[in-house]
């Protein structure tokens, strides 16, 4: 997962591009680069080229701040372990080395790494609860249930047995819209 939005290279001219689109702030520079005409010279050039250099400033500086923890927090989302569940047995896996149509055990209290089918829990009925205030902002806990017929096929048989099942999942595209599925 990369959710930064800039690189070295591309910082200073993309914040600058994404701060001149604001009216104002083009306002401001067409003002400030007036001063270098002799003809629509006002005042000191400091009065006109200190407020947007401030503005600016900040701006650079925020961002850089945002960017920075962002890429800090993708770093150790993509360095979380997980167990892998293969016909050979089970292996420790980070989340960034992971794939379609692997299986994978999410303990309590652990992040979920990707969009995933819950195959079975350990409840008896399937069910578990989750946060989603990572896609939606909202901290309380949703209710999700396991596959019936793999929750049913896992509680009857050892987990290792899961991997020789043939099934098949059909799932529609990726959309914006997290509440249906």
């Amino acid at each position: 997962m990369n959710n930064s939005k800039y690189t070295i290279v591309s910082f200073l001219p993309l914040v600058l591009y994404h701060q001149f689109r604001y009216f104002f702030n083009l306002f401001f520079l067409i003002i400030a680069l007036s001063q270098f005409v002799n003809m629509l010279k006002v005042g000191f050039l400091f009065t006109y080229l200190a407020p947007l250099i401030l503005v600016l400033g900040f701006t650079l500086i925020k961002e850089g701040y945002d960017d920075y923890y962002r890429k800090k927090r993708d770093e150790e989302t993509n360095n979380q372990n997980y167990t892998l569940i293969e016909k050979t047995g089970t292996k420790d896996i980070s989340s960034m080395d992971l794939k379609v149509g692997q299986v994978i055990e999410v303990k309590s209290n652990q992040r979920i790494p990707a969009d995933l089918i819950i195959l079975s829990t350990s409840e008896p009925d399937g069910s578990v609860f989750i946060r989603t205030d990572q896609l939606d902002g909202e901290t309380d806990w949703k209710l999700r249930r396991a596959v019936n017929f793999t929750h049913q096929y896992l509680q009857n048989n050892n987990q290792s047995n899961l991997i020789g099942l043939l099934a098949t999942v059909n799932a529609e595209a990726p959309k914006l819209d997290i509440y249906n599925f």
